[in-house]
């Protein structure tokens, strides 16, 4: 089974940052656009260069759903049941040295890096720890010999991606309402998911959750 790992959220968190996004209303079709100070304007620009014909009438943003909300650490690859246990043991072990990260969404930020295309909302409170836990499950676990992905971890929950109907004031507008919010507080677990197919869609379902730092803490 393909494995990966993740940090993912409580679900009232994700429903919190997901209902500042949509609440931002939605330009009617003919309302003229002001101009974008921020620059969102130029950057759609940018991404749109090999863009083919958007369809007809297409959505502003296209949500992802809070079901599939989460923040990726890393893949493992393809593992039989017995070695997805022996990474999960690993990791479990490694977990209660480190310090269990509080932390909250507030923030927001959008088209962040070349190639991206998401609108994203930040994370704040032990950022520093999350990072260190996210950065020590593929260190932890490269003695068993297994495929590690080591793409950079970043601590930010993709809410949402542009569509070829994204203005850059509606980005703005966007991005604006998360720098406005400020979430609850709550504390990370590292998440292994496995992946697997309901009809033809690859699903994405919870393996076992590993809680990050000392064990009873």
């Amino acid at each position: 089974m393909l494995v990966h790992g993740a940090i993912v959220p409580p679900r009232a968190a994700l429903e919190a940052v997901d209902a500042v996004i949509r609440a931002v209303p939605v330009p009617v079709d003919g309302e003229p656009s002001p101009p974008s100070p921020k620059g969102f304007l130029g950057r759609l620009g940018r991404h749109r260069v090999d863009v083919e014909a958007p369809p007809p009438a297409p959505a502003m943003l296209e949500h992802v759903p809070v079901a599939d909300m989460l923040l990726p650490i890393t893949g493992f690859g393809n593992l039989t049941t017995n070695d997805a246990h022996k990474v999960a043991d690993t990791i479990r072990a490694a977990a209660t040295g480190w310090v269990a990260p509080t932390v909250s969404f507030a923030g927001g930020t959008a088209l962040d890096f070349p190639g991206d295309w998401s609108v994203w909302a930040r994370l704040v409170g032990d950022v520093d720890a999350l990072m260190t836990c996210a950065r020590g499950v593929p260190q932890c676990v490269e003695g068993l010999g297994f495929f590690v992905d080591r793409r950079q971890f970043r601590p930010m929950l993709s809410v949402a991606t542009v569509t070829p109907a994204t203005t850059g004031p509606f980005l703005e507008a966007v991005v604006d309402a998360l720098e406005g919010f400020r979430g609850e507080p709550w504390t990370a677990d590292i998440v292994l998911l496995k992946e697997t197919f309901v009809g033809s869609r690859p699903e994405l379902v919870e393996f076992q959750r590993i809680p990050l730092g000392p064990a009873g803490a």
